[in-house]
């Protein structure tokens, strides 16, 4: 009963996001925990996260921004639903992130999606069904971005 009370509220979650994952499902890898350090910003979740200055995952087709601080907590926005917070942890080669909103419940991982962790996606389940996609790093020292 659990595991459909999941999957009916992620559906609920990104369903209402409007965009489209990929056609293409991610390879994901397992990596140690310590690799995911690179995507946390070094601080406590501020009152007002700032996509200007501090480390962001997105992408901007779906479109999504993430930001994962040290005590724990992440900040949100999907344009097309808002903004948010949540509480993500560490499991066994991957982030695990919830947000309780008022309608749904949201659950995302992000998983390495090369052996070297240095490019990330996200695992989701919306509308469409599962969904996996590549996300980017705005804000990083040595950034493509």
């Amino acid at each position: 009963m659990k595991n459909l009370s999941f999957l009916f509220l992620s559906f609920l979650f990104l369903a209402a996001c409007g965009g489209s994952g990929s056609s293409d499902q991610l390879t994901f890898y397992e990596v140690s925990n310590d690799s995911f350090n690179q995507l946390i910003n070094q601080q406590a979740m501020p009152t007002t996260p700032n996509s200007k200055v501090e480390k962001f995952i997105v992408n901007e087709q779906y479109p999504i921004e993430i930001a994962l601080y040290s005590d724990g907590n992440f900040y949100y926005n999907l344009p097309t639903l808002g903004d948010g917070v949540g509480t993500w942890s560490q499991e066994s080669g991957y982030l695990k992130l919830f947000a309780k909103r008022s309608l749904f419940d949201m659950y995302i991982e992000i998983k390495a999606i090369d052996e070297s962790a240095e490019e990330f996606g996200i695992y989701f389940v919306d509308r469409f069904g599962p969904q996996s996609i590549r996300v980017n790093k705005l804000n990083f020292p040595n950034s493509k971005l």
